[in-house]
């Protein structure tokens, strides 16, 4: 081993003796520079994986929409989505191990994909997974700049083989989906779509959408990616959607419709700037969004009986939870905050609609689901739901399901808002020394521990009727706690944030 990996090892495992560091939603991730070791292992691992099971696996560099100077490794199962309980655990002790684990498969043969952001720390943390993984026996596959889900789908579509020819796999992606979306719009879209890349790797890749896709869809890109070194800095969904900005280089235009993608290209939200306001689209409304289209072609063929369930997690409006029961007559269930538990309650549906708050969301369906719509003659909801990568949810995919269903629905930005009024929200989060000293119920909708800080928290919220709600949880990438707050009058959310703030600074000593 490497004595530099050692003495960054060391440090590793003195960090997490505070448990700053673990394999959490979106996989392990902390300041670039203590990740040398933890690549190297992660390596080793997923390439034993590879063999062990006999298929293809995945491994993503990328922070996603935190600061440049983190970085972070995902592993990608065989079919995408997320690593099991089970394996999470099974990495984490593996990565702190002090032995180095040689493969005794009788497999000869192991293939990992490995994809990376534009971070500068990303290509070497990148050739230091690819040791890794050479040091388990396997092979290394180097799929360079791509986005999170292309990685995904990439794995996805070579374990089912869709694709075979390892040359042209990012570029597989961008045919898939675009045969899939010509086949679906039949005449051009108006207006033009403006897309913020966040400086990151979704705006390079948009690139190849927008040139293929330019008889159909008119698409202007900003924030692209040529100034990565500005990765995320006031552009990118995460600006948009949490400091209710909008990104650099923005220009007013009444014909334009404007969406943002965060740094890996896995969240997106849209945006509307009318009179001076500033109006977002959050996961909510993409999620009603498609569960609308999706009962009303499914209302067509009442003999076809398919289960419809839209996941939610505790930031989902209550406005936006009360129209999908009552309005659309769609079961809305909770998950706890991150993709792998929305994702995983997803595939209790035969289609299953998940969305985070912040744009990360995507629509799933079971194997038998295509089949049925096709017998059923519903060839365009058979195409609909192609254009939904199966692998993780997926800003740039969910943008041109986005772009088909207001061309077909004949809906602006202002009308997608109208479809139900949001209650006014606030989301805050704050640094801390100990995030996990922080427990919820497994909805993450009521503190349960401490107790004496849950005490104080409701003391501060009996003062206030039950139409206002606030919910604090441990951040799953970042060492912070996040506040979120909603009810019918903004100027008390701002007062029960600012309490609530006041009292975590102080009982967590800040």
């Amino acid at each position: 081993m490497d004595p530099q990996l050692g003495e960054e090892h060391r440090q590793l495992l003195e960090m997490n003796q505070k448990q700053l560091l673990s394999y959490g939603t979106s996989g392990f991730r902390e300041e670039s520079k203590y990740l040398k070791f933890v690549g190297w292992r992660v390596g080793i691992f997923i390439g034993q994986m590879s063999k062990n099971t006999k298929l293809k696996l995945g491994v993503m560099i990328t922070a996603s929409h935190n600061k440049i100077i983190d970085n972070g490794f995902k592993i990608v199962p065989p079919k995408g989505g997320m690593l099991s309980i089970e394996e999470e655990q099974n990495i984490e002790i593996f990565y702190k191990s002090d032995e180095i684990v040689k493969s005794e498969t009788l497999y000869d043969t192991g293939i990992v994909y490995v994809g990376r952001d534009t971070r500068p720390s990303s290509e070497s943390l990148c050739q230091i997974v690819l040791e890794g993984i050479k040091e388990a026996g396997a092979n290394g596959i180097n799929l360079g700049i791509v986005t999170t889900p292309q990685c995904a789908f990439l794995v996805y579509a070579t374990n089912l083989g869709l694709v075979n020819q390892i040359e042209s796999k990012q570029e597989f992606f961008v045919e898939y989906f675009c045969d899939i979306f010509l086949q679906l719009v039949k005449t051009p879209i108006k207006g033009t779509l403006v897309i913020d890349g966040a400086e990151g790797v979704g705006g390079i890749w948009m690139k190849q959408f927008q040139e293929r896709l330019a008889t159909l869809l008119t698409i202007k890109r900003i924030n692209y990616g040529e100034e990565s070194h500005l990765l995320n800095d006031c552009c990118g969904s995460e600006f948009v959607q949490k400091e209710k900005k909008l990104p650099k280089c923005f220009v007013y235009d009444p014909t334009y419709r404007y969406a943002s993608l965060d740094g890996d290209a896995d969240r997106l939200v849209y945006y509307s700037f009318n009179e001076n306001k500033l109006q977002i689209i959050e996961g909510d409304r993409f999620a009603i969004l498609f569960a609308m289209y999706i009962k009303q072609q499914l209302e067509k063929q009442p003999a076809l009986k398919l289960t419809i369930g839209i996941i939610q997690t505790a930031y989902a409006n209550s406005a936006s939870t009360k129209y999908i029961t009552e309005k659309l007559g769609i079961e809305a269930k909770y998950a706890p905050t991150g993709v792998k538990y929305l994702h995983r309650a997803a595939h209790e549906f035969d289609i299953g609609i998940y969305f985070e708050a912040n744009g990360h969301g995507a629509v799933i369906y079971k194997n038998h689901v295509l089949q049925k719509v096709k017998e059923f003659e519903l060839f365009e909801l058979e195409l609909f739901l192609r254009l939904s990568n199966q692998a993780i949810g997926d800003a740039i995919t969910n943008i041109l399901m986005t772009e088909f269903l207001l061309n077909k629905l004949e809906m602006n930005i202002q009308d997608w808002l109208l479809i139900y009024l949001d209650y006014p929200a606030l989301s805050t989060k704050l640094y801390v020394k100990n995030k996990q000293i922080i427990k919820t119920n497994y909805e993450e909708t009521s503190l349960i521990e401490p107790i004496d800080l849950k005490q104080k928290v409701d003391e501060i919220m009996s003062k206030y009727d039950n139409s206002y709600r606030t919910c604090i949880r441990p951040s799953g990438t970042e060492n912070v706690v996040r506040v979120h707050s909603e009810g019918p009058q903004l100027e008390i959310i701002r007062e029960i944030d600012s309490r609530i703030n006041e009292l975590l600074k102080s009982y967590m000593e800040i």
